[in-house]
């Protein structure tokens, strides 16, 4: 009978401990910390990323443009990148005399799901977080759980250090805040940049570290790189090591991300056509989607009067690569005729009772695969606005 009290105890010690493991356990949960960065500068894709890594429906991303000194024209364009995301977003500027809602950068930056830190000169960027408190504020909300993010510049401030144009007339290291434990360089594609980036881990002057091309992004959870992306295959994340005294570059498999309604693989087929408008131009009508664009390009060029006889021999020389084609109802048309300068061309032609109307012109991208992306991400937009816009069953 005695014994009962000590047995007691021990059996609410027992609860007492395992309710603080328990506890612990969702602690560490919460503060799980996640870093994500990008080759190049923000784009639509990166940002739903980030949403998407939030896993709310409805989350707050705060979008920090100190790297460009909080340019207006970047602002704006942050600002329709959510609206076609419909996300709800914050914008902490920090070129400002006080806040316009009186809250402190404190106030704003732990309050938000996501930071996005943009592009511009890192070096400057830091040196006004530093002074402002702000590199303290972006630890405690990554301790926090709360999700950085950010490309180029945005990309560099969470390592080491990184390869960064901050300064006049030549590359140089950037030292970075140190909340991932390596080396960085964005835009990797850049052969200057490479160099650079290489001779420096030689020297010991940076640590090994990840490299990334303008479309590819790495996530981090916990200070280790978990998963790597990329908007095309043409553009990669890489580990940059030391071995034996030489570079040791290892390339790191991606996966593709994609527009949220982007069409699914097997749902649409492709066509090779190979052919010059010149040895297409026999069809008169637009019972095809090749006889459509054909047309379209004696109307818009071949036939009319004020266009050059050089013009129209460039024009017949351009050259039809492909066709993607979904359900017969929307169809892409890849040509040649930018190659040179943006990509590859691609007008859209939707099946309008038989008829094949033009949805307009794109550029599809700058190797055929990148076409094929941007078909699949947009052929269901186009075929809702052919609706909208032709009187068809």
């Amino acid at each position: 009978m005695k014994q009962k009290p000590f047995i007691l105890i021990l059996f609410l010690l027992l609860i007492f401990v395992g309710i603080n493991d328990l506890r612990a356990q969702l602690n560490n949960y919460k503060q799980e910390k996640t870093i994500f960065i990008w080759g190049g500068d923000i784009n639509t894709k990166f940002v739903q990323y980030i949403a998407d890594l939030t896993k709310k429906e409805n989350p707050k991303i705060c979008y920090l443009p100190t790297a460009s000194g909080d340019n207006s024209e970047n602002i704006k364009f942050w600002g329709r990148i959510c609206n076609t995301l419909q996300l709800d977003t914050l914008i902490m500027k920090v070129w400002v005399i006080s806040s316009e809602k009186n809250q402190s950068f404190e106030d704003i930056l732990l309050s938000s799901d996501a930071i996005v830190v943009g592009g511009g000169n890192t070096l400057n960027m830091l040196g006004i977080w530093k002074a402002q408190g702000i590199d303290k504020i972006l630890k405690k909300a990554l301790e926090n759980g709360i999700i950085l993010a950010g490309g180029s510049a945005g990309s560099i401030c969470w390592f080491q250090n990184g390869i960064s144009d901050s300064r006049p007339t030549h590359l140089s290291v950037v030292e970075g805040l140190g909340f991932l434990p390596y080396s960085n360089c964005p835009h990797y594609s850049e052969e200057s940049r490479k160099n650079l980036y290489h001779q420096m881990i030689v020297k010991g002057k940076m640590n090994p570290g990840y490299a990334t091309d303008e479309l590819a992004g790495i996530l981090f959870k916990n200070g280790k790189a978990v998963e790597f992306i990329n908007q095309s295959d043409i553009h990669d994340s890489h580990l940059v090591s030391l071995e034996k005294g030489k570079i040791k570059e290892t390339k790191l498999k991606s996966k593709l991300i994609l527009r949220k309604g982007a069409l699914s693989e097997g749902s649409y087929s492709s066509q090779i056509i190979q052919k010059k408008i010149s040895e297409l131009i026999d069809f008169n009508d637009n019972s095809s989607p090749i006889s459509a664009y054909i047309s379209n390009m004696k109307t818009y060029v071949l036939d009319k009067d004020n266009i050059s006889e050089s013009q129209k021999t460039k024009t017949l020389g351009i050259s039809v690569k492909k066709l993607f084609v979904y359900k017969n109802k929307i169809v892409g048309v890849v040509n040649n005729a930018y190659l040179n300068s943006f990509g590859y061309g691609m007008w859209y032609f939707y099946n309008c009772n038989g008829v094949w109307e033009s949805m307009g012109e794109d550029i599809g991208g700058k190797i055929l695969f990148e076409c094929e992306i941007t078909f699949r991400e947009k052929a269901e937009l186009i075929i809702k606005r052919a609706k909208e816009k032709l009187n068809c069953n």
